[in-house]
């Protein structure tokens, strides 16, 4: 089922899953504390499509014989929301590249592609909190 190491596509599944797990639990609270509506709505959305991109990702590990690991990282203790943004860019970045590494790895054609999808969306969340931060900022 695996072009790779299975044991080595599972290990990079539940990191992206723990990930997008730490991105459900975490932008819904980032989105309170943004006073502009827009903006917090961006947040929101974010949280909303990395449930989306977690149930995928849980799904292939059962798949391929697998547990996911359904940790996930503790709300950041500073309270700058430029600072917390920025470290949520770097997660971005990170997930990208996760789902990247799965689509290359992963031999099923279909779960290559929900992969590939997703590595799409992350470039999107990207230019998302990209344009979070550029609104802080103001």
């Amino acid at each position: 089922m695996a072009k790779g190491n299975l044991d080595e596509l599972k290990s990079i599944l539940n990191r992206a899953l723990t990930l997008e797990y730490t991105l459900i639990i975490h932008y819904p609270r980032l989105a309170a504390m943004i006073p502009d509506e827009a903006t917090r709505k961006l947040a929101s959305e974010l949280g909303s499509a990395s449930i989306k991109h977690a149930d995928v990702v849980a799904n292939a590990i059962i798949r391929l014989g697998g547990k996911p690991d359904w940790s996930f990282e503790p709300f950041p203790a500073k309270v700058n929301l430029v600072s917390i943004f920025q470290t949520q860019l770097g997660k971005e970045k990170t997930a990208l590249e996760l789902h990247r590494q799965s689509a290359y790895l992963v031999a099923d054609s279909a779960l290559r592609e929900k992969f590939e999808d997703i590595a799409k969306e992350e470039e999107s969340h990207i230019k998302m909190v990209q344009d979070i931060l550029e609104r802080l900022r103001k």
